[in-house]
C-alpha cells in the first residue's frame, strides 16, 4: 500500500489515511473489533439489567415526587379554604361583639351597681399605691389589708 500509513490516533483496526488525498479514511478490508462484537450480540444480559434497574428507580421516583407535588397541592388548597373560613369566622366575631357593645348601656349598668345592688366607689384611703421596681408585674404574697 504506497502512499497509506497507519493512523495512530484512529481507534479502528486496519484504519489508514492516505497522505495524498483529502485525509479521508481508509478501510483495509478488516472487520473492526468493536463492529464484529456488536455483531454477535448488541448488548451484554449485564448492561440490560443494570439500564433496566435504573430506569426502573427513575420511574419510581417520579411517580413519588407526583404524589408529593399532589400532596402539597391539596394541602395549600385546604389551607386557603380554613384561612377563608377564618376570615368569615372573624367578620361575623366582629359583627356580634359590635352589636353587644351597642346594646351595653353603661349609664344603666352603674346606676343599677349604684343604686340597687349597693356598690360606691372606694374612697381616697381604701386605694393603695405601689412602686414597682421593674415595670412587669407585682406578686401578691399575702391579703392587701
Amino acid at each position: 500500500m504506497p502512499g497509506k500509513r497507519y493512523d495512530p490516533y484512529n481507534s479502528g483496526a486496519g484504519s489508514y489515511y492516505d497522505p495524498y488525498d483529502t485525509g479521508r479514511r481508509v478501510n483495509s478490508g478488516r472487520p473492526d473489533r468493536n463492529r464484529r462484537k456488536n455483531r454477535n450480540g448488541a448488548l451484554s444480559a449485564g448492561y440490560v439489567l443494570v439500564l433496566t434497574a435504573v430506569c426502573v428507580v427513575t420511574l419510581l421516583l417520579c411517580v413519588h415526587y407526583l404524589q408529593l407535588r399532589s400532596q402539597v397541592i391539596h394541602q395549600n388548597e385546604t389551607i386557603a379554604a380554613m384561612e377563608n373560613a377564618l376570615n368569615q369566622l372573624k367578620a361575623e366575631n366582629d359583627a356580634y361583639a359590635d352589636k353587644a357593645q351597642a346594646s351595653l348601656d353603661m349609664e344603666a349598668v352603674k346606676d343599677k351597681a349604684l343604686n340597687e345592688l349597693g356598690l360606691h366607689y372606694a374612697s381616697e384611703s381604701q386605694i393603695r399605691y405601689y412602686n414597682a421596681d421593674d415595670e412587669s408585674y407585682v406578686r401578691q404574697y399575702e391579703n392587701v389589708p
